[in-house]
């Protein structure tokens, strides 16, 4: 009997997770999430990520083997913290489930083709947290981007799609329930944005069937905060893919709530219960 192994969303950040203080409570959580993972001993993950969209309708899947860490920061980091151009991520990548994952998905009627790029940082530093040196991880990472533009439900439907994958592979969606870069370099005090749709979100899982916790989460849109939150709206798409993969779980568990700060949230959470 196949088990079906539950999905995750994950609140990634920045490099600057790794290194600058008071990130310890974001640490605590990821590596939990880490070790429920190597609990499950998937076979191979698929992620979807902020930081991989499309430029069109057309899903891309990455076929690169092997992948190498792509330090895909800004220029100002050279002159900031260049020590952060040297840190890398051992991890195993698989052309063979890229293609796998790439046939499906044209089976289920999503328009998709194959890509080759390296793995950028909304994967390994999160990956970095929850699985440091001394526990890395012994099976193959793969992304998928998401759509282009800003189709929630689109994106519920892929996760959908993904769900039907079959076979020991977790999927997981990599972002941020609140991702505003300007505000957070404007530091001010007001975190009322990521507050609130961090207590939007909690609601929303709790909801009483899994048809009314999506419309809740899809009625965040429509928040007149959002903007606020998403000034464009890439972070957090693989939210919304993590909700179709989790499209008959109901069963939750909340990671880092509380840990935000000015224009971004790290909110996480489970679908599904671990087997």
């Amino acid at each position: 009997m196949t088990i079906q192994l539950p999905t995750y969303f994950i609140g990634h950040g920045g490099v600057s997770i790794l290194f600058k203080p008071g990130y310890e409570p974001v640490h605590r959580d990821l590596r939990e999430i880490g070790k429920e993972i190597k609990r499950m001993n998937p076979d191979g993950i698929v992620v979807t990520c902020g930081h991989f969209q499309s430029e069109n309708d057309t899903i891309q899947v990455n076929l690169k083997e092997p992948t190498e860490v792509w330090h895909d920061l800004s220029p100002a980091w050279k002159s900031t913290f260049p020590h952060v151009f040297d840190y890398q991520y051992a991890h195993k990548s698989s052309r063979a489930l890229g293609e796998k994952v790439l046939s499906h998905l044209k089976a289920q009627g999503i328009k998709a083709e194959g890509t080759e790029r390296d793995l950028d940082h909304g994967v390994w530093v999160p990956f970095k947290l929850m699985f440091p040196e001394g526990d890395e991880l012994e099976i193959p990472i793969l992304e998928v981007s998401t759509y282009a533009g800003n189709d929630l439900t689109a994106h519920i439907q892929l996760g959908r799609a993904l769900s039907k994958l079959g076979g020991n592979i977790l999927l997981i969606g990599s972002g941020m329930l609140s991702h505003n870069l300007a505000a957070t370099r404007e530091q001010s005090m007001d975190t009322t944005i990521p507050r609130y749709l961090e207590a939007a979100s909690s609601e929303a899982l709790a909801a009483a069937t899994i048809a009314e916790r999506n419309e809740q989460f899809l009625a965040l849109q429509r928040y007149e905060g959002w903007e606020g939150a998403h000034p464009t709206e890439e972070h957090v798409l693989p939210l919304y893919v993590t909700l179709g993969v989790g499209q008959e779980m109901k069963e939750y568990k909340v990671f880092n709530k509380d840990q935000y700060i000015v224009g971004q949230s790290y909110f996480s959470f489970r679908l599904g219960a671990l087997p």
